[in-house]
C-alpha cells in the first residue's frame, strides 16, 4: 500500500533540514522525500509500509517538534482518493514553544555577588 505522509517539523536551518532527510530516508519502504510550504517546513513522505508515527516520532526526537498532519493512500485511479487524517488538530497552547536547534548551544550565566559586609558573625 503507497501513502503519502505530510508531517510538519521545525526546521530552522539547512543544518536540521538535512537531518530531518536522513532520518526520513532511513526508514523502510521511503521512495521519496520533499519539503513543501512557504518556509518550506512541511516533510511530504511517500513511500510503501511506511510507519507515519515512528517517523514522526523519529523527527520528533532529533528535531525537537515534529506533528503528523495527514496520511493519503496513494491508489492506481487518481480520482479515488482516500484521505485518513491521524491525528486531529492540534489544541493551540500559548505556553508551548518549539524547541531551539540542537546543535546551537544555549549558554546561560549566573553572576555570584557576595554581600559587602564582613565575614565576622561576632561584633
Amino acid at each position: 500500500m503507497k501513502q503519502k505522509i505530510t508531517i510538519e517539523a521545525q526546521i530552522r536551518c539547512d543544518k536540521c533540514r538535512s537531518q530531518a532527510m536522513k532520518i526520513a530516508v532511513a526508514e523502510d519502504g521511503v521512495i521519496s522525500v520533499a519539503f513543501q510550504g512557504p518556509n518550506r517546513d512541511k516533510m511530504v513522505i511517500t513511500g510503501d509500509g511506511v510507519d507515519a508515527a515512528d517517523m514522526a516520532k523519529s523527527l520528533r526526537k532529533k528535531l525537537g517538534y515534529a506533528d503528523l498532519v495527514s496520511v493519503e493512500e496513494i491508489t492506481e485511479k487518481k480520482a479515488e482518493k482516500k484521505v485518513e487524517p491521524t491525528q486531529e488538530k492540534k489544541a493551540e497552547n500559548a505556553h508551548a514553544r518549539p524547541q531551539p536547534c540542537s546543535h546551537h548551544p544555549h549558554l546561560e550565566f549566573y553572576i555570584h555577588d557576595p554581600s559587602s559586609r564582613s565575614m565576622c558573625t561576632i561584633l
